[in-house]
């Protein structure tokens, strides 16, 4: 049988066990498995039904005036050209825009739909974290698709490379602690790896996550130590464990300098790290970021929308609760393992002591995890809440993993008791902190970039949404004034976008001073369209018919 055969017969095994598996099931526990997924799909659309993009915008504009104008050589690869190298996702976006076509509104139903992708991974990671509880699952998806750190991945084009990272990230975190549980350092461990280098070219941040690899190497040596075991592994393969990740973060850096010419990640808003680097700045911005994880909004208005000291006391009051109902899940997970401890020196029983070197083990991982997640995201000048969103996530399944030990340890009724509290104590959780994101999102209009795009919405509706790209394409628009300050960039490239030609050819955006300025014969022939801004609404008004 060669290799084709081989993996071939392991596929079909795989699915042959998940039908049995199935089948096996009790009919409500059938339908459970499909309404599960279909209620966070459901969820997913409904929490996010009032973010709208109809014109691109920003980052969004200048990223499709790349992939309008250049071919996807050029776009995926532009060596020598750009400060970022981000390949993986530049291919991810170039294939969305494809898709998208001119259809810009499409773009949030694209996005949702790529992060519907991420809380159904992040349901099976947490149901398999948990021990088989579904209900961990769901309270990780929900909990997930209702945070407010996801105004980015949904309301702009560019949130899929967040989503992208987010996904790529939590997928090398649990691979390399299902790789540590078993005790070995197979498939999953090469597969963390590969997942990491294409992570790097998705967003270069997480090129800190390498030490992490090393931390499964060093917890498999003191397990092997504690009981006593000689490693399975020859020399050979337990080189090439320890010298991967090193060879892989080389060719990193070679392949980064050879197409940016630094290995070093840059900046946020066009800044230098090593510029603007600050010790007392970084602590701060790790502090905030446990705090956000937390549920409270540590940052200002105009990056968290609503600062916390201007949450209104019932919400401050109900994220109190979550941090109480959260903290006394951990208190009980501590107290399984002070009980392990005493358990495995007072009987010298090994059950335990293989449940306590998990139980420590993989909670290390968590928190180193969360930790460089945190750190890599507080270097720069800003702090902004969708770079939380993967240690949220992180912590989500943190929380669920320690369902899933407390589970294990059932043995006694007492112990059911103390199960049941920790299922109690999550449900609680998520209660607060699905109603706290939820109130939070109401207030997305006043993050940095909300305002301006909403004005892009309203010209997109005011001109293609209402006349069609026929009646826009080969027009004059006059707009009267300019105290949105748009940019020659943006009026050249705005309406390009809803051409499938790329062009709209003959379209010219002209600001002008006063209504006497536009000619009046383009408008009674219907050669123009004249708008006028409304800044109290932030948005423009179609005023053609009047001035015809």
């Amino acid at each position: 049988m060669n290799n084709m055969d081989i993996n071939n017969s392991k596929k079909e095994n795989i699915i042959k066990r998940i039908w049995q598996s199935y089948r096996s099931m009790s009919l409500p526990l059938k339908l459970l498995e499909l309404i599960m997924p279909a209620a966070i799909v459901w969820f997913a659309f409904y929490v996010n039904r009032d973010i709208v993009i109809k014109g691109l915008y920003m980052d969004d504009l200048y990223m499709w005036s790349c992939y309008g104008e250049q071919n996807l050589w050029e776009f995926a690869f532009p060596i020598g050209t750009s400060t970022r190298f981000r390949p993986v996702y530049w291919l991810a976006t170039y294939l969305q825009m494809v898709i998208i076509g001119n259809h810009i509104d499409k773009f949030v139903a694209f996005n949702i739909v790529a992060n519907i992708f991420v809380a159904v991974e992040l349901f099976y990671m947490a149901r398999y974290l948990a021990s088989g509880c579904r209900l961990s699952g769901m309270i990780t998806a929900i909990c997930y698709l209702s945070s407010r750190f996801a105004y980015y991945q949904i309301g702009q084009a560019l949130g899929l490379m967040e989503t992208m990272a987010l996904a790529m990230s939590i997928a090398v975190m649990f691979l390399l602690i299902k790789a540590l549980r078993d005790n070995a350092c197979g498939s999953g461990y090469y597969a963390a790896l590969g997942i990491y280098f294409l992570l790097v070219f998705v967003h270069e941040r997480y090129i800190s996550l390498l030490p992490l690899f090393y931390l499964v190497l060093f917890g498999i040596i003191i397990r092997n130590g504690i009981n006593k075991e000689k490693p399975s592994r020859t020399a050979v393969k337990t080189a090439a464990e320890w010298i991967s990740p090193l060879a892989v973060l080389f060719l990193i850096i070679a392949i980064r300098t050879y197409a940016i010419g630094k290995a070093l990640p840059a900046g946020t808003g066009g800044t230098e790290v090593t510029d603007t680097f600050s010790i007392a700045q970084t602590i701060r911005f790790c502090f905030d970021q446990v705090l956000y994880i937390l549920g409270v909004n540590a940052g200002p208005e105009y990056l968290c929308g609503l600062p916390w000291k201007e949450t209104p006391w019932q919400i401050k009051r109900m994220t109190k609760f979550g941090i109480l109902f959260i903290g006394l899940l951990c208190i009980i997970f501590a107290g399984l393992i002070i009980y392990e401890i005493i358990k495995s020196i007072k009987y010298k029983d090994r059950k335990p002591a293989g449940l306590l070197y998990d139980n420590i083990t993989v909670s290390i991982m968590f928190c180193a995890f969360i930790a460089l997640c945190i750190g890599c995201s507080s270097v720069t000048i800003r702090l902004e809440m969708r770079w939380i969103y993967v240690s949220y996530a992180a912590a989500l399944l943190f929380a669920s993993y320690m369902i899933g030990r407390i589970k294990d340890s059932v043995g006694s009724s007492w112990h059911k008791i103390v199960l049941y509290a920790a299922a109690v104590l999550f449900t609680a959780y998520a209660f607060t902190a699905v109603t706290a994101n939820i109130f939070y999102r109401g207030y997305f209009d006043r993050i940095y970039f909300w305002a301006d795009q909403e004005r892009m919405n309203s010209l997109a509706e005011e001109t293609v949404e209402k006349y069609g790209t026929d009646g826009v394409f080969g027009k004059n628009i006059y707009i009267l004034e300019n105290s949105y300050q748009m940019s020659d960039f943006y009026a050249r490239t705005f309406f390009k976008t809803f051409d499938k030609d790329k062009t709209a050819e003959g379209t010219k955006v002209i600001f002008i001073d006063s209504i006497t300025d536009v000619p009046a014969d383009e408008v009674r022939e219907g050669n123009a369209l004249v708008l006028e801004e409304v800044p109290a609404e932030n948005a423009y008004k179609d005023i053609t018919e009047d001035i015809r």
